[in-house]
């Protein structure tokens, strides 16, 4: 439990450090999942404003906290966003390679905890305003395990 503990709370200094050294970051942000596991019918919400006079484009990085009790290698989501109209969704699927063939973490973390990232998209929102994204487990399982924290990060181009 203590090693887990401190597994946390650097990977949540090192993610704040991040953070705090990058002035482009728009949004970061993770929700975290329950310990008995993810339901295939559970939706995350990520509320975002954007507050940008100028439209600028936009990065946009899912983020993911394993641990090593999960089974598998890979884990794809379905994203929908309304970031450039407010009234239109669009969907990606992404996904996240967490493991190589061999079975060995390819996240950075060490012990119990591993963090992954990928970069899924680049868009220009027409005006400022509120938008949200929403993110859906994408795999088989009615319960996903093995998974702690799903983000999402914005990052202006």
């Amino acid at each position: 439990m203590k090693s887990l503990l401190k597994n946390s709370l650097f990977i949540l200094f090192s993610a704040c450090l991040l953070t705090a050294c990058n002035d482009n970051t728009v949004y970061h942000s993770y929700q975290s999942l329950p310990d008995e596991g993810w339901e295939k019918s559970d939706t995350l919400s990520f509320q975002i404003s954007i507050t940008d006079s100028i439209p600028t484009t936009l990065r946009l990085f899912a983020e993911v906290r394993n641990r090593i009790e999960y089974p598998y290698h890979d884990l794809h989501l379905f994203i929908s966003q309304n970031l450039q109209d407010s009234t239109v969704w669009r969907t990606d699927t992404i996904a996240f390679s967490l493991a190589d063939s061999e079975g060995k973490w390819t996240g950075h973390g060490w012990g119990s905890i591993y963090q992954s990232e990928t970069f899924f998209k680049s868009l220009l929102p027409l005006h400022s305003g509120n938008y949200t994204i929403k993110v859906i487990n994408g795999m088989k399982d009615e319960k996903l395990q093995g998974l702690s924290d799903i983000g999402i990060r914005i990052e202006k181009q």
